[in-house]
């Protein structure tokens, strides 16, 4: 079919015809523009291009002769067809999912596109990897007796992303290992109930600080209740977890390895630290001279004497769970080097657990998920989907919120789930303050380094709300600084101190472990929508965040236990999502597009932040934050009072800060422009994760700053700031626009004048970041260099920016073909394009 095309330049307006295409199996030659033949004919079939994810395609532009892992979304379960296609091609199928329409295969990355002509598939994506949703940890392995350093793992180390956001570990001011005193002297035995029974409970507990202890009391320690646990393995034989786990399974790469299975002392730690959390049942013995116990001791009621125990001589430092009778199932989907893994791999861990509840091999209830990663359509997704179906089969799912925070709307899957019981990680001042004084060796520094007396909401946890304006995280749980198992080869039987929403995740799972043994007894018809109403309804707010930072509270499982006991609706069940959403307004300052706004904070406490959320434009050139008038009210001998601060691009879900956790000590001025960040001013530890995000344009949407006082400063501070947005003058040297069709092309030559040695395209529509659903739309290019036509940079224009930009420099740079994709247009039939041309 043809299209209008409208083409102008600084001196004239051209209406032309471009030709839209479903295919380019014979491709523009003698396509006329400005009265110019273009005579070179473009040497490339893209036929079925359009059933192709724009990361999947890079992957075939880079791994030509190599396998690639995809997910293939099909239009039904009769895979027959399909999977004969995907042999005939040199492939294989790894997993064909039975909850959801799809199956995930292995074929050579140059036989995709011939698989995409298959009419029975939808769209085809690159197998994405997910990741334990971990910010940091500090190993302290126990053998009985002997004596062992923390190993310091920088937060850098365990996730290939790189996406952890908030405070790290690695400050100027945080000790290395050397400086670390090990455990002296501890024991280590197994609890049993009786045992249990007999301790005096501590604040330095998780049970006791989010009420587990009410609900034990009344005989319910999650007995009966069963919780699987999607992660890294479990580490069975572990003294915390003794009778713990009844089962298991490996479905990661570590399949067909020496590494294969699910209950190896060789596994990632992770999924062993996360199963403490929710069933542990150990405790150490030390003597009272032991650095932990003083700490402890410090800050919370001293542990009490282990000769009850049959340990005179000793103090008992109990380590529990919030459910430590709860049984675990083992689903282990994570390598035993904890790397990511692809959603598919993911995808069929969850449908695992289901398959086990229906066909009644196990009754499983909870099914636990401290992982994640980003989502383009938050809830709707393959992975919420088949979340929303555990769910409604009876079983309650708990994930993670994701360690993209502070900037709002940052959840990521499968937390932005509807159904999901979503967990912001908070830090618990005795926990925060036991560990500074372990990991500095110097008991009673903890108060100069958290003067919080009530949990805060760490930076790190990913805010609300989702981009179609959905209430999540749901609840708050500790996430900072966890003493829980820990397991690695030579050192089976260890604990550590670990971070993220990764540890805040199965506390909550633990609480709907006790919620469930209660119900299945008194409250059979209960469902995971009354445990979610119970959780978010029992949970105690905490001062200073809102319901983005920290969902309905702070846990409570006994509050929890109350309202389920208390619901007059019992037996809720999930409505459908809304068929009609649009993106959320979370502005909070008055600026559009350009603008400046001045104001100043007074007194802000350590640990909160504000955030200032505008829009900007195609516009935009420039967002400017200058910081004057510090006053930071050095309390402590330590000097760490300052401000850090984080600048969030307008993407969603997902980490896309140009600056994250600058430390700001003075008058400080950071500026953003297209394709570069600079800092200048008492500023240090600026930390910039991502150097793609780096070369993004300014990107129409919401963009975020957030000013927090840093959680180690010792007491309020304040300063004057001004937030200066500008536009660019600029006026392309050549504009085309026009409207483009879901999965359609328009395709069309370009003849830059003679002599160019730089061509900067960028494309712009409607639909960008500053709205949703956002549409995607992609732009390809191929060039003539006088000789040949050049590919590079051929895909660089399909990502997920808006706009999308690609630049061409070259000694002569002749006809340019240029390919506009309707990729994916979630607003209706059509999208408003716009495509500006620089020279030089």
């Amino acid at each position: 079919m043809y299209t209008a095309l409208k083409y102008s330049t600084k001196n004239n307006l051209l209406v032309g015809l471009v030709v839209s295409l479903l295919a380019f199996s014979a491709v523009f030659g003698g396509l006329l523009l400005n009265g110019t033949q273009l005579t070179a004919k473009a040497p490339v079939n893209i036929s079925g291009i359009e059933k192709i994810s724009m990361s999947l395609f890079e992957n075939i532009r880079l791994n030509s002769q190599e396998s690639v892992n995809v997910l293939i979304e099909t239009l039904d379960m009769n895979y027959k067809i399909v999977k004969a296609e995907i042999l005939k091609l040199g492939g294989n199928v790894r997993f064909e999912f039975k909850y959801v329409k799809g199956l995930a295969a292995t074929l050579p990355a140059n036989a995709i596109l011939k698989l995409a002509s298959n009419e029975n598939i939808k769209k085809i994506y690159l197998d994405s990897p997910r990741y334990p949703a971990l910010s940091s940890f500090k190993s302290m392995p126990l053998v009985d007796g002997e004596e062992f350093p923390f190993a310091l793992v920088d937060r850098n180390a365990f996730d290939e992303r790189k996406h952890f956001s908030g405070e790290s570990l690695d400050k100027e001011f945080v000790p290395t290992v050397d400086q670390v005193a090990p455990l002296n002297d501890a024991l280590t035995i197994t609890l049993s109930q009786e045992q249990i029974e007999l301790l005096e409970p501590s604040t330095y507990w998780n049970p006791f600080a989010m009420g587990a202890i009410g609900a034990w009391a009344l005989g319910d320690y999650g007995q009966g209740s069963l919780v699987v646990v999607i992660d890294t393995g479990i580490y069975a034989d572990h003294f915390m977890l003794s009778g713990s786990v009844i089962g298991g399974v490996d479905l990661s790469p570590d399949v067909g390895t020496s590494y294969e299975g699910w209950n190896l002392s060789s596994n990632h730690w992770h999924g062993t630290h996360v199963a403490g959390i929710i069933a542990g049942h150990g405790a150490i013995l030390v003597h009272s001279s032991d650095l932990l116990y003083r700490s402890i001791s410090t800050y919370a009621m001293p542990p009490q004497e282990a000769s009850s125990f049959g340990y005179p001589g000793y103090k008992i430092i109990p380590l529990l769970g919030m459910a430590p009778l709860a049984q675990l199932y083992a689903i282990k989907v994570f390598p035993h080097t904890g790397a990511g893994v692809s959603e598919s791999i993911i995808i069929s861990g969850i449908e695992y657990a289901i398959e086990l509840k229906l066909n009644g091999t196990y009754d499983v209830d909870v099914i636990s998920m401290s992982l994640g990663g980003p989502t383009l359509f938050d809830g709707r997704d393959l992975e919420d989907t088949l979340v929303d179906y555990a769910t409604s089969v009876g079983i309650t799912v708990v994930a993670a919120a994701g360690n993209e925070g502070p900037a709002s709307m940052t959840i990521g899957s499968p937390g932005s789930a509807e159904s999901a019981i979503t967990v912001a990680a908070a830090a618990h001042p005795v926990n925060t303050r036991v560990f500074w004084d372990y990991v500095y060796n110097r008991q009673g520094l903890g108060w100069q380094l958290f003067t919080s007396d009530t949990p805060q909401i760490y930076a790190f946890s990913s805010r609300g709300p989702t981009s179609d304006g959905r209430e999540k995280p749901d609840i708050s749980a500790t996430g900072m600084f966890v003493l829980s198992s820990y397991n690695e080869p030579g050192w089976p039987q260890g604990l550590a101190f670990a971070s993220g929403t990764s540890m805040a995740t199965p506390a909550v799972s633990g609480a709907v472990a006790l919620l469930n043994t209660y119900a299945e007894t008194f409250i059979p018809a209960a469902s995971p929508l009354d445990y979610k109403q119970a959780i978010k309804n029992g949970a105690e707010w905490l001062e200073g965040y809102d319901k983005y930072d920290q969902g309905a509270g702070y846990l409570n499982a006994y509050n929890a236990l109350v309202e389920l006991v208390d619901d007059p609706s019992i037996g809720d069940l999930y409505p459908l999502l809304p068929s009609e959403y649009e993106l959320a307004d979370i502005t909070n300052i008055p600026i559009v597009g350009t603008g400046v706004y001045e104001d100043s904070i007074e007194g802000l406490k350590p640990g909160l932040s504000q955030e200032f959320i505008f829009q900007v434009t195609e516009a935009t050139d420039s967002i400017k934050l200058t910081i004057t008038d510090v006053i930071l009210n050095k309390r402590n001998p330590y000097d760490l009072n300052s401000f850090e601060i984080y600048i969030q691009s307008a993407k969603r879900t997902m980490y896309a800060y140009w600056i994250e956790t600058a430390n700001v000590w003075g008058n400080a001025q950071f500026i953003i422009t297209d394709y570069s960040q600079t800092w200048s001013g008492a500023v240090t530890g600026v930390y910039q994760l991502d150097p793609y995000t780096l070369r993004t344009a300014i990107e129409p949407g919401y963009v975020k700053i957030v000013i927090e006082n840093d959680w180690t400063s010792s007491g309020p501070i304040s300063c004057s700031f001004r937030i200066e947005v500008t536009a660019d003058p600029t006026t392309p040297d050549e504009t085309y626009s026009g409207s483009i069709d879901q999965h359609k092309w328009i395709a069309f030559g370009i003849s830059p004048p003679t002599g160019t040695q730089k061509v900067t395209l960028e494309l712009w529509w409607t639909n960008d970041w500053s709205k949703y659903p956002t549409n995607d739309l992609d732009m390809y290019i191929q060039w003539f260099n006088g000789t040949d036509w050049v590919f590079e940079p051929f895909i660089e224009g399909a990502t997920l920016n808006s706009p999308e930009r690609v630049v061409i420099e070259a000694p002569a740079i002749g006809s340019i073909y240029v390919y506009l994709y309707g990729y994916a247009l979630w607003t209706g039939v059509s999208e408003d394009w716009t495509l500006d041309l620089y020279y030089g």
